[in-house]
């Protein structure tokens, strides 16, 4: 069953270069959901901290909802949330949410890990970009 993109964070992926990612379920109230479902998620500037042996998602607004600005719980397994766990140990190194997305009818969001990008990285990143781009034009 393809997965259904409610909302995506596209400056994630050019901020950090993302090494590796994980699939989590959202800890929701029924007003969250509601939100995600009519397409009112936003996701910039949205990343996943350790928590108390649980990770959890900061920075995920959702509009109508009664606290749009809340930390929510991801739904990890104990093995998924010691490899992201030590992931982040290293200097450098960050967890964003990249897009939430439903599998059947479950809500989920996509986790990715990897160090941030430095200015000259981001401008090279843009280069090539431009370059694909001409040669794709002719």
């Amino acid at each position: 069953m393809a997965a259904r993109i409610v909302s995506e964070n596209r400056k994630a992926r050019f901020d950090i270069a993302i090494e590796q990612t994980f699939e989590a379920g959202l800890s929701l109230t029924g007003d969250e959901i509601k939100a995600i479902r009519a397409g009112r998620a936003q996701l910039t500037g949205a990343y996943v901290k350790p928590w108390n042996g649980s990770m959890v998602l900061h920075g995920l607004h959702l509009s109508t909802a009664k606290q749009p600005d809340r930390t929510r719980s991801l739904l990890l397994s104990k093995k998924e949330i010691a490899e992201i766990d030590m992931l982040l140990r290293r200097k450098g190194v960050a967890a964003v949410a990249l897009d939430i997305h439903f599998r059947g009818s479950w809500a989920k969001v996509s986790i990715g890990v990897g160090p941030g990008r430095k200015a000259q990285d981001k401008r090279a990143l843009i280069k090539e970009r431009d370059l694909e781009r001409e040669a794709r034009r002719g």
